[in-house]
């Protein structure tokens, strides 16, 4: 059951955050010129491809929005080296331009978990530096950049609660644009880009019955077969069998004690045997708890089987298979 219900909130979660993409740069390890990246309404520059950035970086990018928007970063992850001696060693700048010659934002460089809270820009462009040393290295950021004008909003814009607006596009995407989150509240489904219909709940709830169905008869199949081979080990050999010239037993382990043989097996004389060879099991050689389940491994037993005299008669079993001899 949870199998399926992972599937169904698997295909439900693909639909609602089918909408959450998003331009991504990502800051190589060495940066032998400074690196620039426009975007239309939204971007993200992260510290590395990696889980955590490199030592010795020393890499600058410079965003630029559509004419007539300022730019506003927004933090989602800061983690960089702890200060040494009350000085960053990794940090990050912003500058009001586009480029590290420009006026620079912060009045000091952000490090370790202390990350600016929103930063905007007075003109299209902001330049972002990143600077770390050769010793630690931790997860780095996750910034996105926003582009905005102030209000008031025309109408194909979003007005933030902050005065700030941005594109219509960018509300309910799952990134704080705004950086209050007010583009992030009270989102509809359709807003969310959620599919309104149960087409994923269908398919998740077909799939897990039929799994079930077939888990259920591998499971059925398997008792059952179980169940008919410890009842066939729990029924002595009927007497009629023995008796009869035109039958012979399987070649199993329940009722020969040897290897895998074949044997034939003649009544020679009227009417049955008073009790069999201890090469072959009857219902009158062992009650059923007593019954040896594995083969016998005594050298002694040759290739045919000697029944003692019985009161009425001899039983002969040879090797050959369908041979009587009388």
């Amino acid at each position: 059951m949870r199998v399926m219900w992972c599937f169904v909130l698997g295909c439900t979660l693909l639909i609602s955050y089918s909408k959450a993409a998003l331009q991504a740069v990502y800051l190589p390890s060495t940066c032998s010129s400074a690196l620039s990246s426009t975007f239309t309404t939204s971007m993200r520059v992260q510290s590395s491809t990696a889980l955590t950035y490199s030592n010795n970086v020393n890499c600058a990018i410079t965003v630029t929005a559509p004419s007539g928007h300022q730019v506003l970063a927004v933090p989602r992850r800061f983690e960089l080296e702890e200060q040494r001696t009350g000085a960053c060693v990794d940090y990050v700048n912003f500058y009001d331009g586009a480029s590290t010659g420009s006026p620079k934002i912060n009045p000091q460089s952000y490090c370790d978990r202390s990350g600016p809270h929103n930063v905007s820009s007075s003109s299209t462009s902001m330049t972002l530096e990143f600077v770390t040393d050769g010793s630690a290295r931790y997860r780095g950021f996750d910034i996105i950049f926003a582009a905005f004008t102030n209000a008031p909003c025309a109408t194909d814009y979003f007005s933030c609660s902050n005065g700030l607006c941005i594109d219509k596009s960018l509300r309910c995407d799952s990134f704080n644009q705004c950086g209050d989150e007010s583009d992030e509240t009270a989102c509809t489904a359709e807003e969310l880009g959620i599919v309104d219909d149960n087409s994923a709940l269908i398919y998740g709830l077909a799939f897990g019955l039929g799994s079930l169905v077939v888990i259920g008869v591998i499971i059925g199949v398997l008792v059952y077969r179980h169940y008919k081979w410890k009842r066939f080990l729990n029924e002595p050999i009927p007497k009629e069998h023995y008796t009869s010239t035109l039958r012979n037993y399987p070649v199993t382990k329940k009722y020969y004690k040897k290897g895998y043989q074949s044997y034939a097996y003649t009544n020679v004389a009227s009417g049955p045997p008073s009790r069999m060879s201890n090469d072959f099991e009857t219902d009158e050689d062992l009650d059923i708890g007593s019954r040896p389940t594995t083969p016998s491994s005594s050298a002694s037993k040759k290739n045919h089987l000697q029944v003692p005299g019985a009161k009425s008669g001899k039983i002969n079993m040879n090797v050959n298979a369908g041979a009587s001899n009388c």
